[in-house]
């Protein structure tokens, strides 16, 4: 669909080649940096919206990057890993002080970006390991395990009037497949999710500098864990992650070394459910915030793929992705130079009324759903993107096939909670019966 231009004057886009503060105080650009709230899930997707159709590409001083709004402009930075890098993908959004940087390093934490935030041909090297397991077919073959952990989930559910979704099932079932992958048994799923969360604010959240602090401990335990793990497959390996790479790489660190195999895992445990167990509670509130919906998919099972999809095109729980120019560039009509840091709405993408009609409904018999970016583009495309969608579908499956009648618990307000790149609902109180 074509969309109203509004280019800002040639002027003013010039102006913000070297310093964003000369961009002037009554150009829509500033305003819209002004106005943009990273932290802030309210309201967000409308006014994305507005950005979107008047300022695609603006500045935002709050976190020093540039955002960019609209579907193509965020695809072509994604899939050009030659203009732009992804060192900053996971960046501390608040730089750590130098003292927990200090205190980690004499505790020996050496994680190091192996993967998200890496540019071939390092990237290349380790993804080319990485994907002898995290492969659609491998993935595939845990899904009889995954559907038996979901069914436990809604089996315990069976007998009660209300529940929260988040803490009856979504919080906990990623990190229990999470689990399968890495071969780990007989660990509390909630031990993993406070350590990922606490990393998760680390990295894209806004934390003072007394919470980075106390956040040290934890971390370090957190990275310990996942040394720890890699230690014992050395020893008694099997059919897991790590084994697979610790066989991958045979001894030799010029294809993985051991410090690399332990940051896979440390990302893994992060990367595997975090993402996953926010984008099912958003797509059951769509839901339910929708009966005809849901009895749509109670009525039709082979509904639920597309209603997937949908779900992470209208409510992805990764709502931006970070990058930075290795070059002078030029994007949305406004030129920048090497060094900029971006800010890729993947939220406003998924909406980008020229690739989707009407992006704001919810449609889960949309044509084109799949083609959303919740899973990124180009060379750094979300490896665990199979086993999320499989995840989710069995949730609905399920859920639909044993709480035909569910609803949302009405004047129960629910609080959409997130950082600077996910989001998802902190609770979801249900009725089972309706």
């Amino acid at each position: 669909m074509a969309r109203p231009k509004t280019p800002l004057p040639r002027e003013k886009i010039m102006a913000t080649q070297l310093d964003p503060s000369t961009i002037p105080v009554g150009c829509p650009m500033h305003a819209a940096g002004e106005r943009f709230q990273p932290f802030e899930h309210d309201g967000m997707f409308e006014q994305l919206a507005e950005f979107r159709q008047n300022v695609p590409i603006f500045y935002a001083p709050q976190i020093g990057y540039w955002v960019v709004t609209r579907r193509d402009d965020v695809i072509s930075v994604l899939r050009d890993h030659d203009r732009f890098s992804a060192v900053v993908a996971t960046q501390p959004v608040v730089p750590w002080p130098p003292e927990l940087l200090e205190y980690l390093a004499d505790n020996d934490f050496t994680n190091e970006s192996v993967q998200v935030a890496c540019d071939p041909p390092r990237h290349t090297r380790v993804r080319s390991h990485v994907q002898g397991f995290l492969n659609p077919k491998k993935l595939q073959s845990f899904e009889a395990e995954v559907r038996k952990i979901v069914q436990g989930y809604v089996e315990a559910m069976k007998g009660k009037d209300t529940v929260d979704l988040v803490d009856a099932i979504t919080y906990e079932l990623p990190a229990m497949t999470a689990f399968l992958l890495l071969g780990v048994k007989d660990i509390d799923p909630r031990r993993i999710k406070a350590w990922t969360e606490l990393r998760v604010k680390l990295m894209h959240g806004f934390p003072t500098r007394e919470e980075q602090m106390a956040a040290a401990d934890d971390l370090l335990d957190f990275w310990r864990f996942s040394c720890d793990l890699v230690e014992q497959r050395k020893v008694n390996p099997g059919d897991d992650y790590p084994s697979w790479l610790l066989a991958s790489r045979g001894g030799d660190d010029e294809k993985l070394t051991e410090n690399e195999i332990k940051s896979l895992v440390f990302a893994l445990l992060l990367a595997a459910h975090e993402t996953t167990s926010n984008a099912s509670a958003n797509i059951i509130l769509q839901l339910m915030r929708r009966p005809d919906n849901w009895n749509a998919l109670v009525e039709d099972p082979s509904l639920i793929p597309n209603a997937v999809e949908e779900g992470f095109r209208y409510c992805s729980s990764v709502v931006a992705w970070r990058r930075m120019a290795k070059e002078n560039f030029e994007l949305g009509g406004v030129s920048l130079p090497a060094g900029t840091k971006l800010l890729l709405s993947l939220a406003s993408a998924g909406r980008d009324e020229a690739a989707f009609e009407d992006g704001d409904t919810f449609d889960i018999r949309r044509k084109n759903a799949r083609s959303h970016v919740a899973f990124g583009n180009g060379i750094h495309f979300c490896m665990g993107a199979p086993i999320a969608r499989m995840q989710v579908r069995m949730m609905l499956e399920e859920l639909t096939a044993a709480f035909p009648k569910m609803s949302l618990v009405e004047d129960d307000p629910i609080e959409i909670a997130g950082v600077l790149t996910f989001r998802g609902p902190s609770r979801l109180p249900v009725k089972l019966d309706g």
